[in-house]
């Protein structure tokens, strides 16, 4: 009995408060990585240096295959965040 209430105490609010502390870093994490709105201005971005010829077509296609495939992890990630 004594042991669950120092656990309640001293414990518990701490796991708490580490836990928070670890889904907003991995929330901010993956904002910056799966981010749909800064994935879409990196693909204006892009769009912009093949225009101004700073990129060859080529390299153009293989980055926006790259971002494409981010916006749709980033999909899949946030199904899956939703469907927990």
């Amino acid at each position: 009995m004594l042991g669950y209430l120092l656990y309640q105490i001293f414990i518990a609010p701490t796991a708490k408060i580490c836990k928070n502390i670890v889904e907003k870093i991995r929330d901010m994490a993956e904002n910056e990585l799966y981010g749909e709105d800064k994935i879409k201005a990196e693909l204006v971005k892009l769009q912009m240096m093949l225009e101004m010829e700073e990129i060859t077509p080529e390299q153009y296609n293989e980055a926006e295959g790259i971002l494409i495939k981010r916006l749709e992890e980033g999909a899949s990630v946030r199904k899956a965040r939703s469907i927990k």
